[in-house]
């Protein structure tokens, strides 16, 4: 592994300056590849990765390799910075994918401001349209609400109206039947008045005609007792 990496540490660095600083002006003046990009970013942080786990493996190493050494604090130490150097290298190449990373994310982010920004409009339309579809259901609810309480007011009224009219039709009947009645009363008590005046006056008739004959037997009788009759004629009276 410390043949592998230990080459490239100075092409590393070179490119990670190159990249940090025409980065910015890359992206301001050529279109970004997003796809790229993320490819680029996600090998960023994997050599970071493998970066790191050599750095350690060969800090290990070469610190176990010092204690043969003479100056064995002096080689340590070199080991450090060179340690040191290697993990400030895979922690730009952090920051680097870092930065990638970071700018995807502000792209996508102003993407959406963009979009929403362009459909904001049409938002606002359909937005306007949707409350206007609210407010004429709700209205036409309403509407709906006042003209069923306008008919069974109706009905309540016109019911009442009919109970009224026939209680009246009633009472008309009633009264009108009562009168008959009464003229029906008066005109059998007048006849039974009348029949009962014709009865006393035919009584009154006959009691003057009875009166009369007897009047007219006595003096047949006093004139010629022979011819007198052997018996008076009783009236007749109404009933008999």
């Amino acid at each position: 592994m410390r043949r592998s990496y230990l080459p490239r540490l100075p092409v590393l660095s070179a490119l990670l300056l190159a990249l940090l600083c025409q980065g910015p002006v890359l992206a301001q003046e050529a279109p970004v590849d997003e796809a790229a990009e993320k490819v680029r970013a996600t090998k960023m942080r994997e050599e970071a990765k493998a970066l790191r786990e050599a750095a350690e493996a060969r800090a290990g190493e070469e610190e176990a390799a010092c204690s043969q050494r003479f100056l064995v604090n002096r080689c340590i130490d070199q080991v450090r910075q060179r340690h040191v150097a290697d993990i400030r290298q895979a922690r730009a190449l952090d920051l680097e994918a870092g930065r990638i990373e970071l700018a995807e994310k502000n792209r996508r982010y102003a993407e959406r401001l963009a979009e929403q920004a362009e459909q904001a409009p049409q938002k606002a339309v359909e937005k306007a349209e949707q409350e206007a579809r609210n407010r004429a259901d709700s209205e036409a609810r309403l509407r709906q609400l006042a003209e069923k309480d306008m008919e069974r007011v109706k009905r309540e009224q016109d019911g009442q109206s009919r109970a009224l009219h026939e209680a009246e039709a009633r009472q008309a009947k009633e009264t009108a039947d009562a009168r008959r009645r009464a003229a029906e009363a008066a005109a059998a008590a007048k006849r039974s008045s009348q029949a009962e005046s014709d009865r006393r006056a035919y009584k009154e008739r006959a009691e003057k005609a009875a009166e009369k004959r007897a009047e007219k037997a006595d003096k047949l009788k006093q004139a010629d007792p022979a011819k007198s009759p052997a018996k008076a004629v009783e009236p007749l009276t109404p009933g008999r």
